[in-house]
């Protein structure tokens, strides 16, 4: 059973957690953080990374286990089964975020004459197919993309260097507000959260009892690229303007020129960087596929594949009217779901740790009795 190595997810959970933040989050961040922006990430990736290691922990209890199995033994059928149907809709629901902050990023700067649901049921398809092909073929997509995106994210830095105004430096250091700082963070925290996904494919893991480990060091790696990124459009645009651009990332990327031949590169980094979109869908799919499967009880989760895309797409182009809308509902309404949603393992852990208690307690009864 045991499929995946720690290095194919540890790879993984970096463009998971990569692909999303250097799109979409920096925008957000800098309107709600400014300047300290770069310090409420890091703490966002700590409350990230303890939720993610709690879910792992209580995984590692039983690791030949799916929790979507053993759970009933814990909190009961009909409660474990409220919960899965609700850890299901969070990876459905999120998926399509994802998709639709792709389907809008698509169509508002390379493609405004094509329809939104042309490339929303384009990308469903190619998804929709990486599921079915299996939890395999999509960690060893991440795997050869990995080398290639963070290939390009590498040079890229070296090449805005020369652009960036470093009076700004201090500023990083003379806005902070430490009274501040947990309202900075929180809306940020389940980002990173997300990795507790991880849980519901535990068995999948070959040498699982290194995977806080894997958690830890993949989500260095992204948090870091993050912050490199995010202090160069800091130092490149200013806080107050950056506040002000959707995607201020590409627009960094404009401002490099490789001689005569190469003026344009933004074009080349941005389909890059779709791939890590791709896997990070493709993984939020497989996961509510492969949880509506074992509740159904079905030997393959290749059938609901399709369907299970095609309800993707269909919440990307009809939950929200536009991405002003989605970015409100993402900082103010989802984050509180997903905070739920990320640390609901716990109700698990102390169900068990109740039963535990009582059944010591009755044990240690019954012998005074004796």
């Amino acid at each position: 059973m045991q499929r995946i190595s720690q290095v194919e997810l540890g790879l993984m959970l970096v463009l998971f957690n990569f692909s999303t933040a250097a799109g979409f989050l920096i925008g957000p961040l800098t309107g709600v953080a400014g300047y300290q922006g770069w310090l409420s990430v890091i703490i966002a990736h700590a409350g990230g990374l303890l939720i993610t290691s709690l879910s792992i922990w209580y995984a590692k209890k039983r690791p030949n286990e799916f929790i979507i199995h053993y759970g009933k033994e814990v909190v009961g059928k009909w409660l474990n089964l409220v919960m899965m149907i609700i850890y299901c809709f969070f990876f459905i629901h999120l998926a399509g975020m994802v998709l639709r902050q792709a389907t809008d990023f698509l169509v508002q700067i390379y493609l405004p004459s094509t329809p939104s649901w042309v490339i929303a049921s384009s990308f469903g398809l190619v998804i929709s197919i990486a599921v079915r092909s299996g939890i395999e073929a999509i960690f060893r997509c991440a795997a050869g993309f990995f080398f290639v995106i963070f290939s390009t994210a590498t040079i890229v830095p070296l090449l805005v260097g020369k652009e960036l105004n470093y009076d700004r430096t201090i500023a990083l250091i003379t806005s902070l507000s430490w009274r501040d700082l947990i309202h900075t963070s929180y809306p940020f925290v389940p980002w990173f959260g997300e990795m507790f996904l991880v849980m519901f494919i535990f068995p999948f893991l070959a040498k699982a009892e290194k995977t806080v480990r894997t958690l830890l060091w993949s989500s260095l790696i992204s948090t870091l690229f993050f912050e490199v990124y995010f202090l160069l459009c800091i130092l490149l645009f200013d806080a107050p303007l950056m506040a002000h651009f959707t995607y201020p990332i590409l627009e960094m990327l404009r401002f490099i020129r490789i001689g005569d031949f190469l003026e344009n590169l933004d074009p080349i980094v941005v389909a890059i960087w779709m791939a890590g979109l791709f896997i990070k869908i493709s993984i939020l799919l497989y996961m509510a596929v492969f949880i509506s499967s074992q509740l159904l009880k079905l030997k393959d989760s290749r059938p609901l594949s399709f369907s299970f895309g095609a309800i993707v797409v269909g919440m990307a182009m009809h939950s929200v009217k536009n991405l002003i809308e989605l970015n409100d509902f993402i900082l103010h309404s989802w984050v509180n779901f997903a905070y739920f949603v990320e640390c609901s393992p716990l109700i698990y852990w102390g169900i068990s740790i109740i039963k535990r208690y009582v059944q010591r307690s009755r044990v240690s009864q019954n012998v005074m009795e004796d």
